[in-house]
């Protein structure tokens, strides 16, 4: 199914929209009910999806067991076609940061069940398939899950999360890994002056790095959602507030054109797991990062999904199954075409 969405103006942005491909079945889920904290990207000529969590059986409210998969799946873009790999990793992993680089597709962090992971592992091809190279890069500082994370001019940043699956906090971390000099690892970099977040979004466009909404959760504390957006200039190494108001946790971002942001979805209010549930936001708002500011927003046509990754290429961009609502996932990949 197709159908588009723009704005009319001197800056129009029109999007052509398409919901029909699907997650296929794997061994233990034949029905695929759709991934949220997959990692994903697109390596060569073929759409990766890896990993991943929901409930395959009941909702959240039924008494549903959260279920963590190791399993990739492989969409080639010209032939129209699935390839599913079982057990591709040694353990289910997911919830970690997906970085699209020329070798492959770089997975960093993450976590299952029991506990948060610092590993950082490329999946690349080998031959018609693909294999888990992980030794070529350092692992984490420390163990992060909910993090984000974005690349630019060589250089992939890492920013909040949390280290442990009991006790959850979110942290102020903000890490470096400069990709021309790897053999020094992840360097810890100022943090934000802000609060601690976890499911942030994040996106570099023209050198700087971007930071946008998440939440901050500590036991014993109230979980309180953020809508701030924050900057970090490399050069100067310092951080600066954005005016304005960003209410797109847990959503996804890309880079458009030069001067351009695209924040796609998220949650913009927490409210209670129910079948009632209204979904999360479809609107795309566009940030210009010359004035710092939002310029325009859209509605997509259809739901779009969080806690998930908005992988681009040329003039696609995949939203990657995800959530679209508290415990319900979707196995469809939403495209959108400029």
């Amino acid at each position: 199914m197709n159908t588009a969405c723009s704005r009319k103006g001197e800056n129009k942005i029109v999007m052509q929209w398409e919901n029909s491909l699907l997650l296929p079945g794997c061994t233990g889920m034949l029905k695929n009910v759709g991934l949220a904290g997959a990692y994903s990207g697109i390596v060569e000529d073929k759409l990766l999806v890896l990993g991943g969590a929901n409930f395959p059986d009941k909702y959240p409210w039924e008494g549903g067991v959260k279920t963590w998969w190791s399993t990739l799946y492989s969409y080639d873009l010209h032939m129209d076609k699935w390839t599913v790999y079982d057990d591709f990793l040694n353990s289910p992993l997911a919830y970690g940061v997906s970085i699209c680089l020329p070798e492959g597709l770089l997975c960093i962090g993450g976590c299952d069940r029991m506990q948060c992971s610092d590993k950082v592992f490329l999946i690349k091809k080998e031959g018609v398939s693909f294999v888990v190279d992980s030794v070529s890069y350092s692992a984490l500082p420390v163990p992060l899950a909910n993090a984000t994370g974005a690349i630019g001019d060589n250089c992939i940043y890492i920013a909040g999360g949390q280290e442990t699956m009991t006790n959850e906090q979110s942290t102020n971390h903000f890490y470096m890994l400069d990709l021309l000099h790897k053999e020094k690892g992840w360097q810890k970099m100022p943090g934000w002056e802000g609060p601690s977040l976890a499911y942030a979004v994040s996106v570099v466009q023209g050198g700087r790095f971007y930071l946008f909404s998440g939440r901050s959760y500590a036991p014993n504390e109230v979980m309180v959602e953020y809508t701030e957006g924050y900057v970090y200039e490399p050069g100067s190494r310092k951080w600066s507030k954005i005016a304005g108001n960003f209410p797109v946790m847990a959503g996804t971002a890309i880079p458009y054109e030069k001067d351009k942001i695209i924040l796609l979805g998220g949650v913009e209010e927490i409210l209670p797991t129910s079948p009632e549930h209204p979904g999360f936001s479809r609107k795309l708002r566009v940030i210009s990062t010359e004035t710092n500011s939002l310029v325009d927003s859209l509605d997509c046509p259809y739901p779009i999904p969080v806690t998930t990754n908005a992988v681009y290429m040329g003039n696609d961009v995949y939203v990657v199954s995800g959530e679209i609502q508290p415990g319900i996932r979707t196995p469809l990949i939403l495209k959108g075409t400029f």
